[in-house]
């Protein structure tokens, strides 16, 4: 049987009830008539449910903070390895979250939408992408395939992680057998391309960094989009 001859279930992780009937509303349009939605509080609330359910979309929320990013994107990652005909979204707090999840996460996602989006461009993308998993297709998310292009280099990987651990820029030369200008480089075009302008949020991204498999290795799961 065809994808878009029954309706879609789509599960919803989000742990903010405030959060959960703004997206309620947004959801609520005859757009979505072919889909059944399931909220869920929390992964393990999911993963209880995916025993029982066959989902063809999960879209998991962030509200900005560490422990549910992290937790959202290994899930996402046991998800593509197991259960790999799931649409998988992350729907971030924000643009800047959005764009660390662009750049970092360790698998393929078919969106990363933002909560802070204009309201009817976020609607707009969310038709977009339930539609084409309706209908069995891949969307292709053209903010993705950019932000792979331009993948942090091996150089700025390691950087990043030594300044998780508290390296200050000056012991990274040391270890790298580099010159601190070529360093400070390095750390301002990882800057660039992770759309941070701080300190904090690039030691945010270099934290994901640390905590997800490797994003070279997991992205080979990636689906062809030859045609």
């Amino acid at each position: 049987m065809e994808k878009h001859s029954r309706k879609q279930c789509v599960a919803i992780i989000e742990h903010c009830m405030m959060a959960e009937m703004g997206l309620r509303h947004l959801l609520a349009h005859s757009h979505y008539r072919n889909f059944t939605f399931h909220f869920y509080r929390s992964i393990r609330e999911f993963k209880l449910a995916l025993r029982q359910t066959s989902f063809d979309v999960l879209i998991c929320c962030l509200s900005g903070t560490r422990e549910p990013r992290i937790e959202c994107l290994l899930t996402m990652e046991e998800i593509a390895r197991h259960d790999a005909g799931i649409t998988r979204i992350v729907l971030a707090n924000d643009s800047v979250e959005a764009e660390l999840i662009k750049h970092l996460s360790p698998t393929y996602l078919h969106g990363v939408l933002s909560k802070s989006s204009p309201l009817a461009e976020l609607q707009q993308s969310m038709q977009d992408l339930l539609r084409e998993a309706a209908l069995g297709h891949e969307y292709i998310d053209a903010s993705l395939l950019h932000h792979e292009s331009r993948s942090l280099s091996p150089t700025e990987n390691i950087i990043l992680r030594y300044m998780t651990y508290g390296y200050s820029l000056m012991e990274i030369a040391q270890r790298l057998d580099r010159n601190i200008k070529t360093i400070r480089a390095h750390k301002f075009n990882a800057m660039t391309k992770l759309g941070v302008n701080s300190d904090v949020g690039l030691l945010s991204a270099a934290d994901l960094l640390v905590s997800l498999p490797d994003r070279n290795i997991a992205y080979n799961q990636r689906p062809s989009h030859s045609v």
